[in-house]
């Protein structure tokens, strides 16, 4: 995460708690995403903001605050950021690696 998206992700003042990354807000917007990974990374967007920690979510090593989750049915991984300083958790959600 570079400085930018840091202060951005620590200084958001929506009642969102999750930001999307530029590039995960493109590959959802995007026509040529399939309908299976967009419907997979609503349904973990949905998850995330219920469990800042979802089932399967695992810390990126080396990486602190950073975690990464596989997407339903296998179709990719998502790697996140989550400040557990505030209440709530604010998570960033900076890629999303499709299998595809």
């Amino acid at each position: 995460m570079s400085a930018h998206d840091e202060e951005s992700y620590e200084a958001s003042d929506e009642d969102d708690p999750i930001t999307l990354s530029p590039a995960v807000e493109e590959l959802l917007a995007a026509p040529g995403t399939s309908p299976d990974v967009f419907s997979a990374v609503v349904a973990f967007l949905v998850d995330l903001r219920e469990n800042p920690f979802p089932h399967l979510s695992l810390p990126v090593p080396g990486r602190p605050g950073m975690h990464s989750a596989p997407l339903n049915r296998d179709l990719g991984l998502v790697e996140y950021a989550v400040n557990e300083d505030i209440d709530p958790p604010r998570i960033y959600v900076s890629r999303i690696l499709r299998a595809d």
